[in-house]
């Protein structure tokens, strides 16, 4: 298996006094995957896999585990954004791994649970600060473990935010690990653990290692058939879709050059509150290049308490001169504007959006690692498959494209006005 480690206890214990403890604390394991999750002492470690292969369930499992271990250690459980945390994870932790009993204290507004030997588990969302635009609710924080679920979600830089606040003395090792569905094969996370190493050790599980799962479910999903999904969902694998409407080389994943200047600086706006809200920052070059510079990508965000303060710090950040949002929602474009948000309805004409990101891809654009959102998404960016002809249709399908949605409009916004030519050139 990828990613096993030697067998060695925690902070020096046999195996047999692991086993011993396990017995009186852990949980029960439904394969082997769990099991090395659980053990580990790697400084970092990734478990990626299918829908129901129990990678959530092992994270909160091995915090209890160690909050119980080591008396007064603080433990932190991240993910992106903190609104989605009480019907997720948290709710898998209260739920199904720790009795009420064994809550001693807790404060439903800081979001932390402590026990009897004074351990506190903290729940964090990584959201963006309005004003610096990085995570800084957790840059004071002091963690002798980290548990980041749903970690495609996440950027690298805040995977080292986290990463950092690993220093509290009271535990042999200090270690970040990760849940997650996986995503396109040129993540960050993907990258970043490939090939596994005894610092980073990699685990993957499809649903089928899941022997746990109700027979008619395991059944649905041996039969389906859509091939990306099925080998993303069911398979856990890292892959991209037949079909894909834009190819990103990955080269063209990066940061702009330092210094660069832009001539113009726009954000396309998709709405969104179950799925995705999505808001892309689009430069300019003087040559005409165009680079993704950041994003907002967010679900269960209120537009004037979440999003919109959001986008007023990009555009001081950026120098965005108006916002494209999707015209469907003339109620949201307005709240916007009253509340300062330069907005305007973006041009929706779909075939030439995606043939205008086509050719700025093509003469150059690029895109920052940050904006994982939207790299997340391209790989499934598909055209939707003609049944009668066995073919694609000009369209594409209209499932988790929030962000591709909102790059065209900005692309558009660019390529239409009098000006708005790519050109050839490097910025």
């Amino acid at each position: 298996m990828i990613g096993v480690e030697p067998s060695v206890g925690v902070a020096g214990m046999s195996r047999t006094t692991l086993e011993a403890l396990r017995a009186q604390l852990g949980p029960q394991f439904i394969n082997e995957q769990q099991r090395v999750f659980f053990d580990s002492q790697a400084p970092e470690v990734l478990y990626s896999g299918a829908f129901r292969a129990g990678k959530s369930r092992i994270g909160c499992e091995k915090a209890y585990y160690l909050a119980r271990r080591y008396p007064g250690i603080p433990i932190g459980i991240f993910r992106k954004v903190k609104a989605s945390l009480p019907a997720t994870t948290e709710r898998t932790l209260l739920h199904d791994v720790v009795p009420r009993s064994a809550i001693t204290a807790s404060n439903q507004s800081q979001s932390w649970y402590e026990f009897s030997n004074g351990s506190r588990i903290w729940f964090f969302g990584l959201d963006p600060d309005p004003i610096t635009g990085i995570p800084s609710k957790v840059g004071s924080v002091d963690l002798g473990w980290a548990f980041v679920d749903e970690a495609a979600e996440v950027s690298e830089g805040d995977w080292e935010m986290v990463k950092g606040r690993l220093s509290w003395p009271g535990i042999p090792y200090h270690q970040i690990s990760a849940a997650t569905n996986p995503a396109s094969p040129k993540h960050w996370l993907k990258v970043r653990f490939t090939p596994p190493t005894p610092e980073r050790v990699y685990l993957h599980a499809s649903t089928f290692d899941n022997p746990a799962l109700p027979a008619d479910y395991l059944s649905e999903a041996a039969a389906s058939t859509d091939d990306f999904r099925h080998r993303r969902y069911h398979l856990g694998e890292w892959v991209s879709a037949e079909g894909a409407i834009w190819h990103l080389p990955d080269a063209a994943v990066r940061r702009p050059e330092l210094g660069t200047t832009w001539k113009r600086v726009v954000a396309g706006i998709d709405w969104g509150f179950v799925h995705a809200f999505a808001c892309e920052v689009v430069g300019q070059s003087g040559e005409g290049r165009l680079a993704v510079l950041d994003e907002v990508y967010a679900k269960g965000a209120l537009l004037e308490q979440d999003i919109v303060p959001r986008l007023l710090a990009l555009k001081l950040a950026y120098g965005i001169e108006t916002f494209y949002a999707d015209p469907s929602q003339p109620e949201y474009i307005a709240t916007a504007r009253a509340k300062g948000v330069p907005v305007e309805p973006a041009t929706n004409d779909v075939l030439p959006g995606l043939n205008a990101v086509g050719a700025a891809i093509a003469e150059g654009l690029t895109v920052s690692p940050s904006c994982t959102g939207l790299l997340g998404e391209m790989p499934g960016y598909v055209w939707a498959q003609d049944r009668l002809s066995g073919g694609f249709k000009e369209a594409p399908v209209k499932v988790e494209d929030d962000a591709c949605d909102a790059l065209r409009y900005a692309v558009m916004a660019l390529r239409t006005d009098p000006w708005g030519t790519y050109g050839t050139g490097v910025a």
